[in-house]
């Protein structure tokens, strides 16, 4: 296995949506396309529901190039919410209450979260896969050699 192999982090995020579906009472469709022009493609879609989300499998807070993803996710959901209309729920949902801090605290990503109406839901995850993660997310720190 490659240090910077995510085979953990993904089967969380499979985790948390199962998880989130139980929680919503959704069904998220795998082949399923939004009704939109950009070629957007989120990590799960319940097309009759209309529900929306982005899942980031994180145990502790977000660093360094985490934040841009979860940035361009954010810029992503709303640029659903324009395309797609306002009766579509855009959900960013996060494994960690740490990690979902950098979109519910302070900063201008936060305050872009509540403007486009973008819902922020943490989805625990169980021990065993919080511990695969964490474990993970040590084997995966990458420093810069000096």
């Amino acid at each position: 296995m490659h240090k910077s192999d995510s085979t953990e982090q993904r089967d969380a995020e499979t985790y948390i949506l199962l998880s989130l579906e139980a929680e919503l009472s959704a069904t998220f469709d795998p082949a399923a396309r939004l009704p939109i022009s950009s070629r957007v493609q989120p990590d799960a879609i319940d097309p009759v529901k209309k529900i929306i989300v982005e899942v980031y499998a994180r145990v502790g807070p977000v660093k360094g190039a985490q934040l841009h993803k979860i940035k361009g996710d954010v810029l992503k959901l709303a640029l659903i919410g324009q395309q797609a209309g306002p009766d579509w729920r855009r959900i960013l949902c996060f494994a960690s209450e740490e990690a979902a801090a950098y979109v519910t605290g302070q900063s201008w990503v936060a305050a872009a979260v509540k403007h486009f109406g973008i819902e922020v839901i943490v989805a625990p995850l169980s021990d065993e896969h919080r511990e695969r993660v964490a474990s993970a997310q040590a084997r995966q720190r990458m420093v810069n050699p000096e």
